[in-house]
């Protein structure tokens, strides 16, 4: 495994600055992915959020005066300020691998920690045969930006200067020849990594909900069913459960949740027993289908609303089967939190209460053709193959509305370990050409 450092000019953790928020999920990354990474900070930083994990190996520069305009007071100490920084990176160095920067080669502030380490390549033997990867967060290049704050003829010397043994790092591939030319790289020098987004603690989901969600994968899952409910027959769980399950046959990877509260006794125990069954049968395993009652002990008898809430914002797709409501809140907080709703056609109250906007199939109902106490029981000819064409239905919204589909894209792929593992990764492995 590669030592990583990430190196950065940071004082202190700013939670509104956005390098300092990116550099916090680089280091989530890392330790995620079982790295121990070395963090390169300015004298006098207290550790906070992800700086403090105790993976985090910290190690710091001497503070120096920056400033995005170079005057004379700057420059009168540019060079004793350089000499300390490069002396400290050689030993903050001398067992990295791969090194991660932000704006370091083109940001002016940056300049003298630039020069330090140019000058710590050419002096150390380890240091010359470190890899560089640059992220570069500015849609303006370096010249522009130089010409703009009017740069000293320093600031345009040393940034004319390609850095070695380096790739540059940008959000989106299609600027990569902009960005090469800005740079002065080639441009399979240029690589991408898009941002990630730390969903868990974007959302500020309850600690119990994120080991959950980390436990069972859900980030990585195409559809992900929350089905909040006392475990009476007559809620028909079994029908949420063959429905994921067929949308698993169709290439789906499911997390289907049973926040199962009150059901600790009689039968309620007995058709939890028939549900886990129900799921073996259909294709739905262990990792797939989780009840809320057997994955802590605090959630044994009900589960906090929060924690609800939190569900409903992972979720994207809400099956209500029950055969009798009076107005069903959990399906208006599912719809709330932009969950697809799959609703009981046979319960006509749904229709009324919720619209057009929802998929409605049959599962039978307590309510008669007349609205008056009675059943409707719906009956199939072939029960898996209806649960197809329902789970069929599922599939073709999450792929084709524009805001399911990039929802579950964005959960999926821009999650940090995900992009860890697809983006940055490979780039600490990859070979430069000399």
């Amino acid at each position: 495994m590669k030592k990583v450092a990430i190196l950065t000019s940071f004082t202190d953790f700013d939670p509104t600055y956005s390098l300092c928020r990116i550099v916090d999920e680089q280091i989530r990354m890392l330790v995620g992915s079982g790295y121990n990474p070395v963090v390169i900070v300015k004298q006098g930083f207290r550790p906070v959020e992800m700086f403090a994990l105790p993976q985090v190996d910290l190690r710091f520069i001497p503070p120096f005066p920056a400033s995005n305009y170079i005057n004379e007071a700057i420059d009168a100490s540019f060079k004793s300020d350089v000499e300390k920084l490069k002396v400290a990176l050689i030993e903050n160095l001398k067992d990295v691998d791969v090194v991660l920067t932000h704006d370091l080669i083109y940001q002016p502030e940056s300049l003298k920690l630039n020069f330090a380490c140019r000058q710590a390549i050419k002096e150390d033997d380890h240091v010359s045969k470190i890899r560089w990867l640059h992220w570069v967060h500015s849609a303006t290049g370096p010249e522009t930006l130089g010409k703009e704050l009017q740069q000293s003829d320093v600031y345009f010397d040393i940034i004319s200067q390609k850095f070695p043994n380096s790739f540059v790092i940008f959000p989106n591939a299609y600027s990569i020849p902009r960005v090469a030319r800005a740079f002065g790289y080639e441009e399979d020098e240029i690589k991408c990594v898009p941002h990630s987004t730390n969903l868990p603690g974007f959302c500020e989901w309850d600690p119990l909900m994120i080991k959950l969600v980390m436990e069972k994968n859900m980030l990585s899952a195409d559809a992900i069913a929350v089905y909040p409910i006392r475990l009476d027959r007559g809620k028909q769980v079994e029908v949420v459960i063959k429905t994921m399950a067929q949308l698993k046959k169709l290439d789906y990877t499911v997390r289907v949740v049973i926040a199962d509260f009150h059901s600790t006794g009689g039968d309620k125990v007995t058709y939890r027993e028939d549900l886990k069954k129900i799921a073996l049968d259909w294709g739905l395993n262990d990792f797939d289908l989780t009840f809320t009652s057997e994955f802590h002990e605090s959630w044994r008898t009900s589960v906090p609303h929060k924690v609800i809430h939190d569900l409903f914002e992972l979720s994207n797709v809400f099956i209500l089967p029950s055969k009798s409501e009076t107005y069903s809140l959990i399906a208006q907080e599912a719809a709330l939190l932009g969950n697809l709703l799959i609703l009981n056609h046979d319960f006509a109250p749904f229709r009324d209460i919720y619209g057009p906007n929802a998929i409605y199939k049959q599962f039978s109902s307590n309510i008669g053709f007349d609205g008056l106490d009675g059943n409707i029981d719906t009956t199939y000819g072939n029960e898996k193959g209806y649960y197809h064409d329902v789970a069929m239905r599922i599939k073709y919204e999450l792929d084709n509305n524009m805001v399911l589909a990039q929802q579950k894209r964005l959960r999926k792929e821009r999650n940090p370990l995900s992009v860890f593992k697809n983006y940055l990764e490979p780039l600490l492995f990859s070979e430069i050409e000399k």
